[in-house]
């Protein structure tokens, strides 16, 4: 009977272990980490560039961005229309600031498009991917390209958009006397002091004006041609709005020949010409090499000719 006794406990011991067993590797299986959505070496990136359609696998069947959000602040990025920006099925979305476009391909893959960084401060953000049993994110840290350059400029002026005109803008009115016994030139240039050039540029592309070195932001443009003749060409200060720029220059002179004790009241009059152009230009990131394009328009008024009135 005691015998029997102990062969009881001992297949109750083996039971018991066995169970325990059992228990311990369903456990261990329960626990297991499951695979990330993302590789790991995509998790996180830092960079200096923008980039254009980038594929970011993902490792699921059915996924969605689920969110994309602020790496600092936490706060949650919106969508163009205004709401949280989701991707949940077969299209594109765009980001409220326009520098962040995703697309969810129709072979299931992530495309990415991401426009530079112009701005000193690290642009830190956070893309959430969530699958049915996993979620995942990528974070980002963009920083500006250390140096940007144009490559190509293409420049076409609008159709009707030119016109040519005498004006008295930027002119005024003087007497000029000769007290002497003999005949002298005397200075009239100042009746056209207040001539001007003017450029004026304008635009909806991203980054439109950031991208240039603010110590030299003269750009070259087109030649205004008149009947194959040059009447204007050089540089103009690439920045949003009009800039201005003085028709006399240092050491410009104009006179006009006056008799002896006489006297003329003098006016000025200016042949004007005004034209409007659009621009697509190539900006390269010198770092990376990426390439985008700006479009604008870009408006000139230029003096031609100057026309002194005596009256």
């Amino acid at each position: 009977m005691k015998k029997s006794s102990k062969l009881i406990s001992i297949f109750s011991l083996l039971a018991l272990s066995f169970s325990l067993f059992i228990f311990n590797s369903c456990s261990k299986e329960d626990v297991a980490p499951k695979e990330g959505l993302i590789a790991q070496d995509l998790k996180s990136l830092t960079l200096n560039t923008g980039f254009t359609d980038n594929i970011i696998p993902i490792k699921a069947d059915r996924w969605a961005v689920s969110y994309v959000k602020d790496a600092l602040t936490g706060e949650i990025l919106k969508d163009s229309m205004g709401n949280a920006l989701k991707l949940e099925s077969v299209g594109t979305v765009e980001m409220e600031a326009g520098w962040l476009t995703l697309e969810k391909t129709a072979s299931n893959e992530l495309k990415l498009t991401l426009q530079e960084n112009f701005s000193d401060q690290p642009r830190n953000f956070v893309i959430g991917i969530q699958s049915s049993d996993r979620q995942d994110e990528i974070s980002f840290s963009q920083s500006r390209g250390d140096e940007y350059e144009l490559i190509n400029k293409e420049i076409k002026e609008i159709e009707g958009s030119r016109k040519i005109y005498v004006s008295s803008e930027g002119c005024s009115s003087l007497t000029v006397r000769n007290d002497s016994d003999q005949e002298k030139n005397v200075e009239t240039l100042e009746i056209f002091k207040d001539v001007k050039y003017s450029s004026e540029f304008s635009s909806n592309s991203y980054g439109a004006f950031d991208w240039i070195n603010k110590k030299d932001a003269s750009i070259f443009m087109d030649e205004v041609l008149i009947d194959d003749v040059s009447h204007w060409q050089g540089k103009v200060l690439y920045v949003k709005g009009k800039t201005f720029e003085n028709y006399i220059k240092p050491g410009n002179s104009q006179t006009l020949a006056l008799k002896p004790h006489r006297s003329l009241s003098i006016r000025g009059e200016f042949t004007y010409l005004e034209r409007s152009c659009n621009y697509t230009f190539t900006i390269k990131n010198k770092n990376s090499g990426h390439r985008f394009n700006l479009k604008g328009v870009w408006k000139q008024k230029v003096p031609l000719i100057s026309h002194t009135i005596i009256e």
